[in-house]
């Protein structure tokens, strides 16, 4: 049926915030296996939900696969999902699901530090992201302000602590000197190579590197707590305006087979989301994260414009 849909409705089509790198293979294997042909649109997670508000009902996009919460919340927000079924929604756990129901996760991503372990000692490093706002890291720090996952942690920030303290927080961080990388994984490369003390990250840039090279001189800190040590979903909803909807179900449950959910741990180094699937070895177990409890999806996603204009009144 799924087919022969697609097949009057035209390719599926996705917009995905997750990168090419990451995800080409699981949707090729998904197209391979159901025969189902798709188009993929790339960009940054939080300019596709920008580019989803502007196209409203006349979107071509079919499905958007998210790289963070927020973006997905954005989305949402405007009303141009459809509610997901309650057996997709119960594949994961409920930390990862829109508590409307408009979008679900497909894995879990974890914010966290990569240092240089030849130029930090972990007594020096802080409990929390706040911590880093200090003299001892002028000139050691890195960061990219245009990251979606980086602005949905100062949108978990805003939440959590109000505008002030994380307008003077980013402003302080700024004024030590930092490192703008355009993205995540050019600062696990510079510390690596002995460029860039610490930088802030998702968890798996670094695994990826370690996992070709265990010899690496760095590695992942976890924070003890707070926005710093948040634990994401990546996830995915189905536009409201799609022609093609049995066949977006049929990417999402694809999504959260054992092939997919073994592929995003084993290869992309993320947390399987779906019950019964072996995390990889080089994971840290999801329950020693202290992420905070109880996100609000929908909250965050009300932060982030704010966010991003924090983060460019702060100079970046």
């Amino acid at each position: 049926l799924a087919e022969r849909e697609a097949e009057e409705s035209g390719p599926l089509v996705i917009y995905s915030g997750r990168k090419e790198s990451l995800v080409a293979d699981v949707i090729a294997e998904f197209s391979a296996t159901t025969g189902i042909e798709v188009e993929v649109r790339y960009a940054k997670s939080a300019a596709l939900a920008g580019t989803l508000e502007l196209e409203g009902a006349i979107s071509p996009a079919d499905v958007f696969f998210s790289q963070d919460p927020v973006s997905l919340g954005v989305v949402a927000k405007a009303g141009l999902f459809d509610r997901l079924p309650a057996n997709v929604l119960d594949n994961v756990p409920s930390w990862a699901v829109d508590s409307n129901g408009y979008w679900v996760g497909t894995s879990g991503r974890s914010r966290s530090l990569v240092v240089d372990t030849r130029d930090v000692m972990d007594s020096e490093l802080p409990g929390d992201i706040y911590g880093l706002a200090n003299e001892k890291f002028r000139n050691r720090l890195g960061l990219a302000p245009t990251n979606s996952s980086f602005i949905a942690m100062v949108a978990c920030m805003i939440e959590s602590d109000g505008e002030e303290k994380v307008l003077d927080w980013l402003t302080a961080i700024n004024g030590l000197g930092y490192g703008e990388y355009p993205k995540n994984s050019p600062q696990v490369a510079a510390a690596a190579a002995g460029e860039l003390d610490i930088g802030m990250i998702n968890h798996y840039y670094t695994l990826r590197v370690l996992a070709e090279d265990a010899g690496a001189p760095i590695k992942n800190v976890y924070l003890d707590g707070g926005c710093g040590a948040m634990v994401m979903p990546a996830g995915v909803g189905i536009l409201s305006s799609s022609q093609n909807k049995s066949a977006a179900m049929a990417f999402i449950e694809f999504l959260h087979s054992q092939s997919a959910q073994e592929t995003f741990t084993n290869t992309v180094y993320e947390f399987p989301l779906v019950a019964g699937i072996q995390p990889n070895a080089l994971l840290p177990e999801i329950d020693s994260l202290n992420s905070p409890s109880n996100l609000n999806w929908s909250a965050l996603a009300l932060w982030q414009e704010k966010a991003v204009e924090l983060i460019a009144q702060a100079g970046f």
